[in-house]
């Protein structure tokens, strides 16, 4: 869902810009730029099924987004960025990562000024070069997103994506189960709303809905109970966390707030919790997630 959240975002920059300059130019560009530095912890990062498997962790991330708005017309702007992003973890050194990515995010507008409907599609693609081999691989993210003002102080936007990731195969622990475990996609619709509480603090609220492909982990004295319980689409050993990491298909649903204070023009402090649930053909799975990020927009 981080990955929604942040496309999210770039659509709403966009969505406001468009706001303030309907009559600009079709040959308008602006330069963007935006680094990021983010702590964050997980109470179930293996998101295990079983509680006594289950692993806590924290990471640093820092990255840099940098590109160019381009006006397509007099209500329509082309977001252009490229990323760079690293992670860090204080335990896990295996996931240890630096992402590669590319985005594009289109955004139109159905008139002129602050309160009218948006729409903006978006596609992102990258590469997550991570310490584990079997994490290691591509990913597409494609979506679109659509919203509105509602008040002076309060927006809502809903939106729709697609993901794929793709990882390098692990070693077959089953007969006839793949061990490409990080071969995955999913679905997600989500709900996002923001509150405008002063001129320089946000709420933002998300609750989301994913369907498809998810990831786990289990001991070997569990791995039984996941082969016997559930549909593994895929299996191997764990290079993280010991044990195995499997595959599976399965549902849920997730729900986020943060709050964002303007430091000035142009950075942000935010902080946020966000609570995921899901749920195989028996087994069930949850995780809380801690973060707290400095963001700089140029």
């Amino acid at each position: 869902m981080q990955q929604q959240t942040t496309i999210f975002r770039l659509g709403l920059v966009g969505c406001l810009l468009l706001g303030t300059s309907g009559s600009s130019k079709a040959e308008w560009v602006e330069w963007v730029l935006e680094p990021e530095a983010e702590y964050r912890y997980e109470d179930n990062l293996n998101l295990s099924a079983f509680s006594e498997d289950e692993e806590s962790g924290s990471a640093w991330t820092a990255g840099v987004e940098g590109g160019r708005f381009l006006q397509m017309g007099d209500r329509t702007r082309l977001r252009l960025t490229a990323k760079i992003e690293g992670s860090l973890y204080s335990q896990w050194d295996n996931l240890n990562s630096v992402a590669y990515s590319g985005s594009a995010v289109l955004t139109h507008k159905f008139g002129i000024g602050p309160d009218v409907f948006w729409i903006s599609p978006y596609l992102t693609v990258g590469y997550n070069d991570v310490k584990s081999y079997i994490r290691t691989g591509s990913f597409t993210d494609v979506g679109i997103s659509a919203g509105k003002r509602l008040t002076e102080r309060f927006d809502m936007s809903a939106s729709i994506a697609y993901n794929k990731g793709i990882g390098n195969d692990g070693v077959v622990i089953v007969p006839d189960i793949p061990a490409n475990v990080f071969d995955q996609d999913h679905w997600t619709l989500a709900l996002q709303g923001n509150f405008l509480i002063t001129n320089r603090l946000i709420l933002m609220g998300e609750i989301s809905h994913f369907d498809g492909d998810f990831i786990s982990a289990c001991t070997p004295a569990n791995v039984g109970t996941v082969l016997r319980d559930e549909d593994v689409k895929a299996i191997t050993l764990d290079d993280v966390f010991g044990g195995c990491v499997y595959r599976i298909g399965g549902n849920g649903n997730s729900a986020s707030l943060d709050l964002s204070y303007a430091t000035s023009r142009h950075s942000s402090l935010n902080f946020g919790v966000s609570y995921l649930k899901g749920k195989g053909d028996v087994l069930k799975y949850q995780n809380t997630v801690l973060r707290a990020s400095f963001m700089y927009s140029y």
